[in-house]
């Protein structure tokens, strides 16, 4: 096999390049093939052990295949062919290389010619190893981990001082780090060697990057992306701010998958978005139909919509994309319409006639979606209220014939979107089936807690139907709703106060064992931490500890428009006149006429104004047209409450009336904000908003924003409207304290009364600590409460003890009432 190498002649250059690119099968194009390092004539390449910069600078000028940039030009300059490889040779193996279709033909070749290779031929062959079938098994072949191990030791030489003014066929250049991480992510390589050589390119990739083409910077976003390597932020931001200043010289396919890339990835870059989406628009024409559902996939999970410079652009371009996709459907996979329709679902569009296009070119082709083609299909129409009975009876008949296949996620999804559209789509015979194979996959524990909650829910209003009901309710009742209930009774803690220290037994049962190192200041820092005694936790914080750990071990964020409201009947948090939610876990009938407690219906009437107006002074809310999306679920609060506080001595009833008929509250991004920043845009908006006399601090504000702390899950819910409807009650219960302490003040002859304080250090308010709160108050919601809302709605209940609170919400997904 090496003769015929030796015996091949001069060949003409090949651009390699070109070569790759028509042999892409619609992947990012890649560089495999360009400069490299000399290589030693007679040993292997092995890992270098130390720094990175273990060659000097002086061995790197003294290559002959490196010149400083200076010296690059002039009557002596090399050809194109010399400064691309070493040698015709290299230039003639290389188009070989290229050529090779089997896996074992190419390491064979690798194995008995890489001392001879230069660094271009080595990144071939694992560029060229790459799209060969099987090959990503190899991982811990000697042959390929020979040619890692060469590509890092060349990799190794590219920080050193100096290095980056070297030109030649042996000097790192950003195309050949692109096609390198190009190689490892398509072979799903970023462990052990592999690991190594993206840590390395991670490092050296910045200084690189004002000389890399824009395939390039697009190529290794998308190798990182696709290896999902979220700790490389660093690299990734770099490679936003170089293709910011390039992005007129991106192609369609470069902008489509940098787009994607960010998006996939996680990572946020304003100027980078903006870029993409202007010059997407003005090569629109030149996409195919991959790379626009691509980026109209990525903008979906990378765009913040609810800005209005960025809103703008990326909804003139949201809106361009699905033109021109409707165009192009006849050349969309399964896959791409999937996609494309929940883009537009996620986003928050309704476009009314894309989404019969893509039902119209659905129907052709159903017979070929997957499980999650249909499940994602399925939301898409479901979400924005889109009905298309022909198409949604397709997709339903199609999932009942893969049923068996779907995974916990795509039956919750399809079954919950079939159902909340209202009869005539599917009935007991299809659900019966779908709840057989999802109680079989929860046996097996491949469920997470949301998709059980939702299954319930959805399946809720046809429970007399289903013969698997009563099996499915005992299953959610035993395994998420009793269990959630108990760690928010225990947040509760009715008549239990804040006062006593508690050790949580599972704080110490889950306490991780301190690993003592070998030698040194950090061993005797370890030593130091194990003598120390564990942390000791107040009950009301050990009680939301444990509750995280549940939410966190249950996956659970909601417990849905049925099971929300039989929890919070259990907690107490209920009004007595509203029946509803009070028949979920038995075999009788809600009664069907009534509405819920008659400060409800004020309560909803109210919210209904408060969302008409918003809409009108929102004309940029370009996205989330539909649905609840968290910022503009509100709610409505009325109270009636007694704050009062020792009498110190003095005669009569130390106290103050509190009276709201009821006023309405929003979202909040103050908890999202920097520490430094928080509780700044409450303070000020509330001490605009009330005008009189504010007697609470930035500081009181700060430590209500403790007092009502949620749980975690799945997503941070700080600035929920429940939440900020409580806070406020807070703050003014705060005040008035405040203003009944300045009047015993003056008649105690200036001497302040400080026994009320402790109440607000502490954040208890029963009267132990000489404040006390009573009354009742009332909280309508437009969205049932999530699970963080709850908690936090019972650590107001633990704190204030003697005010009866009722909860009343309605369901917005069958509502509408959300919807723009």
């Amino acid at each position: 096999m090496a003769a015929s190498f030796y015996s091949s002649g001069a060949f003409d250059q090949l651009d390699v390049e070109e070569a790759e690119k028509r042999q892409n099968g619609g992947e990012p194009i890649t560089n495999g093939v360009n400069g490299s390092r000399p290589a030693s004539s007679t040993s292997s390449f092995y890992p270098i052990s130390g720094a990175v910069n273990a060659k000097s600078k002086a061995a790197v000028v003294d290559s002959p295949w490196t010149r400083r940039r200076e010296d690059a030009d002039g009557p002596d300059r090399p050809s194109s062919r010399e400064r691309r490889h070493r040698s015709s040779w290299h230039a003639a193996l290389n188009k070989r290389l290229v050529a090779m279709e089997d896996v074992e033909e190419l390491l064979h070749t690798a194995d008995e010619m890489l001392t001879g290779f230069d660094m271009l031929n080595t990144i071939t062959v694992l560029n060229r190893l790459s799209r060969l079938r099987g090959a990503s098994r190899l991982h811990h072949d000697p042959r390929v981990l020979e040619v890692l191990y060469r590509i890092e030791a060349w990799l190794s030489h590219a920080g050193i001082p100096g290095a980056s003014e070297m030109v030649g066929p042996e000097i790192v250049h950003a195309r050949h780090l692109a096609s390198i991480t190009t190689a490892l992510a398509r072979l799903h390589w970023k462990e052990s060697t592999p690991g190594r050589l993206l840590r390395i390119i991670a490092s050296i990739a910045p200084p690189l990057l004002a000389a890399a083409r824009p395939r390039d910077l697009s190529n290794l976003a998308w190798g990182f992306a696709t290896l999902d390597l979220r700790k490389f932020d660093s690299v990734m931001m770099a490679i936003a701010r170089e293709a910011v200043v390039q992005i007129s010289e991106f192609t369609e396919q470069n902008l489509s998958n940098t787009c994607w890339a960010y998006a996939k990835i996680g990572i946020r870059h304003d100027p980078l978005i903006k870029a993409i989406a202007d010059e997407t628009l003005r090569k629109l024409p030149q996409f195919s139909a991959q790379g626009l559902v691509n980026t109209l996939w990525g903008f979906a999970t990378l765009v913040i919509k609810g800005e209005e410079c960025l809103g703008q652009s990326s909804w003139q371009l949201i809106c361009a994309l699905l033109e021109e996709i409707m165009k192009r459907l006849p050349d969309c996979t399964t896959q791409e319409l999937s996609n494309s329709s929940w883009a537009c679902c996620r986003l928050g569009v309704r476009h009314d006639g894309f989404m019969a296009a893509v039902a119209q070119q659905g129907l052709k082709i159903v017979q070929d979606y997957t499980c999650q083609d249909l499940a994602n299909t399925a939301m898409a129409f479901a979400k924005p209220n889109i009905y298309n009975q022909q198409f949604l009876e397709a997709l339903a008949h199609q999932s009942a014939r893969k049923m068996r296949q779907f995974e916990a996620r795509e039956v919750s999804n399809a079954l919950w979107s079939f159902t909340i559209l209202g009869p005539g789509v599917v009935g007991p015979d299809w659900l019966d089936p779908a709840l057989d194979h999802f109680l079989n996959l929860i046996r097996m524990r491949q469920y997470e807690g949301w998709e059980l909650v939702q299954v319930v829910n959805a399946c809720w209003p046809h429970r007399e139907h289903l013969q698997l009901w009563t099996k499915l309710e005992r299953t959610f009742q035993e395994r998420v709703f009793m269990r959630v209930v108990h760690a928010l009774e225990a947040i509760i803690g009715r008549d239990q106060g804040l006062q006593g220290m508690a050790l949580p037994t599972a704080e110490v049962e889950n306490a991780v064992p301190i690993k003592l190192l070998n030698a040194g200041p950090a061993t005797h820092g370890s030593l130091s931490a194990a003598q120390r005694m564990p942390e000791r936790l107040s009950p009301l914080e050990s009680a939301r500890r444990g509750a995280q750990r549940l939410i966190d071990e249950l996956q659970v964020d909601f417990l849905g428009p049925v099971f929300t409201r039989v929890a919070m009947r259990r907690l107490g948090l209920i009004d007595p006149c509203d029946f509803r939610g009070s028949t979920a876990f038995s075999q009788g009938q809600e009664p069907g006429t009534f509405d819920g407690p008659e400060w409800g219906g004020r309560a909803r009437d109210a919210v209904a104004a408060a969302l008409q107006q918003m809409r009108e002074d929102l004309p940029f809310m370009w996205f989330d047209r539909f649905g609840p999306h968290e910022r503009r679920v509100i709610s409505w609060i009325a109270f009636d409450l007694e704050v009062s506080i020792s009498s110190n001595g003095l005669e009569g009833r130390w106290s103050e009336h509190l009276r709201e008929t009821g006023r309405i509250t929003g979202f909040s991004l103050d908890e999202h904000r920097a520490m430094d920043k928080r509780g700044v845009e409450t303070f000020t908006r509330l001490q605009e908003q009330w005008k009189g006399e504010v007697l609470f601090s930035l500081q009181d504000v700060r430590k209500g924003q403790e007092w009502l702390q949620g749980l975690f899950a799945q997503h941070d819910r700080a600035g929920h409207t429940e939440r900020q409807a409580l806070l406020e009650v807070i703050l003014e219960i705060v005040s008035a304290i405040r203003r009944l302490e300045r009047k015993q003040s003056q008649l105690l002859g200036g001497r302040a009364a400080t026994q009320p304080e402790t109440s607000i250090e502490l954040g208890l308010f029963d009267g132990s600590l000489g404040a006390a709160v009573s009354g009742q108050m009332q909280v309508f919601v437009c969205h049932f409460c999530c699970i963080s809302c709850m908690a936090a709605i019972c650590n107001f209940a633990r704190r204030f003890p003697h005010v009866k609170m009722h909860i009343d919400y309605d369901d917005c997904w069958r509502t509408r009432l959300l919807d723009v």
